[in-house]
């Protein structure tokens, strides 16, 4: 079998104010989950990262960078689970920078295991395993752990994969949780991304993210009061720009008609409005002598307004 590397990087963005997860919380509770499905988060993660590596001599090995030791601690216990035949000795952890690599040597036996005619590595078998809900959770998250990305905001998540044959898989198992989608190719990347605030969570909620669905519910409950509050202040604040304009309005008005033509009740009750430019119609009439209703108060203010425009 000749056999060029299988590969893809992605990128997760869930885009804020303070709030929703980070990256290394998200990417902590993932790994520390339980899984039903070892082989196919195994498969996804090395569909993320450019994992698999043909060597001399036709050897096959499996290569994953991450500056996280909990990632590297997962891709171990994972390869552990899933592939046949497993030997400690096999996987070799080095360190370049601050950067941990993990290597896994695979034996001939774990090759035929991921591409026999019906592999769990080969695009077309994993089509149909993807089909199954569990199966596209478990390949989604080992794809995400291994090269994943989540902004604190919360308002769009993205898969961003460097071949066509990743982002198909990614948008078929998207399509088998219910997760609608859209894709964009941006440079050499093609990017699968998902940005209503529901996918987002059925998303967390497929991999079983409690904690991370919990934060970023929290955040939009933060969101609803923030935008509450802003509401009301703006509203206010244009109700007092209102309000100032009009009285200024009055004002030069009053200064230029010629006050002899005006009833004292209607000159008593624009000087109040003067005097308490503050206060609503509804409030004004408790300054004034007698039971004046809003409609009365207004009706004087136009008739001064009318006779200062002529």
């Amino acid at each position: 079998m000749i056999l060029t590397s299988y590969g893809s990087s992605s990128t997760l963005f869930l885009a804020c104010e303070p709030a929703m997860a980070t990256i290394e919380f998200l990417k902590h509770e993932l790994v520390r989950l339980p899984s039903a499905n070892p082989l196919m988060e195994l498969t996804g993660a090395l569909y993320g990262g450019n994992s698999l590596v043909l060597g001399h001599g036709g050897s096959l090995s499996l290569s994953f960078t991450s500056r996280n030791p909990s990632t590297i601690r997962f891709l171990m216990s994972r390869s552990a689970d899933a592939l046949a035949h497993w030997r400690p000795q096999q996987g070799g952890v080095s360190r370049t920078g601050r950067k941990l690599n993990l290597t896994i040597a695979l034996s001939a036996n774990q090759v035929e295991q991921l591409f026999s005619t019906d592999a769990p590595f080969k695009p077309v078998a994993l089509m149909r395993q993807l089909r199954a809900r569990h199966a596209a959770a478990a390949f989604t998250k080992g794809f995400f752990i291994v090269s994943g990305y989540v902004a604190r905001d919360g308002t769009h998540l993205e898969f961003s994969c460097s071949m066509p044959v990743g982002r198909r898989l990614v948008e078929h198992a998207l399509t088998s949780l219910h997760v609608s989608h859209s894709f964009e190719r941006r440079g050499g990347f093609e990017v699968t991304y998902v940005k209503a605030r529901n996918d987002i969570k059925s998303l967390l909620s497929a991999w079983g993210a409690v904690e991370s669905l919990v934060s970023l519910e929290e955040l939009e409950v933060e969101r609803g009061m923030d935008n509450s509050v802003n509401r009301s202040v703006n509203a206010e604040m244009a109700n007092l720009q209102r309000e100032t304009i009009a009285v200024e309005e009055l004002r030069s008005a009053f200064d230029r008609v010629d006050r002899s033509q005006l009833s004292q009740q209607t000159v008593r009750i624009v000087e109040t409005r003067l005097r308490y430019p503050d206060l609503p119609l509804s409030r004004l009439s408790d300054k004034m002598p007698g039971r004046i209703s809003k409609s009365t108060i207004d009706y004087h203010i136009r008739k001064v307004l009318r006779h200062a425009r002529g």
